[in-house]
């Protein structure tokens, strides 16, 4: 059976956390099928005004934020809150983790524009059960 609907769910805080998540949501999208980001904890940052600028690479990828930023420029790649807004206007669908936000203290207009809703764990689960959907966690 052929998986039409594509759901991540996006936890890490860091820059090598979050493109992968934003280029696997879009590719789907461009191969025709429905895609899906849920972020939650470190995830979180990029959808929260004001710490998109402050994401980093994680240590394991052994480079500066400087690094980084060179070498995606270097390979054509954009920014990550330009890649947020290139999956939204794709049709990305862009989920923000309740539970996460009330851990944190966040409210809705904590958070950036392209947010699609806000929906808990078990509302996620539910999408997730679908036998057509393909769930990974990155």
């Amino acid at each position: 059976m052929q998986k039409n609907r594509l759901l991540i769910v996006a936890s890490r805080g860091t820059a090598d956390g979050l493109y992968p998540a934003l280029i696997l949501a879009t590719t789907a999208v461009a191969q025709g099928k429905e895609a899906h980001i849920y972020f939650t904890f470190g995830g979180m940052k990029l959808l929260t005004k004001g710490l998109a600028e402050t994401v980093s690479p994680s240590v394991d990828l052994g480079l500066s934020r400087e690094d980084l930023e060179k070498l995606l420029a270097k390979g054509g790649m954009p920014k990550l809150v330009d890649m947020l807004k290139t999956a939204k206007q794709m049709g990305v669908k862009i989920h923000a983790c309740s539970p996460t936000m009330n851990l944190f203290g966040l409210k809705q207009e904590d958070l950036v524009d392209v947010v699609d809703d806000v929906m808990g764990a078990s509302s996620f689960l539910e999408m997730a059960s679908d036998p057509q959907t393909l769930a990974i966690f990155i």
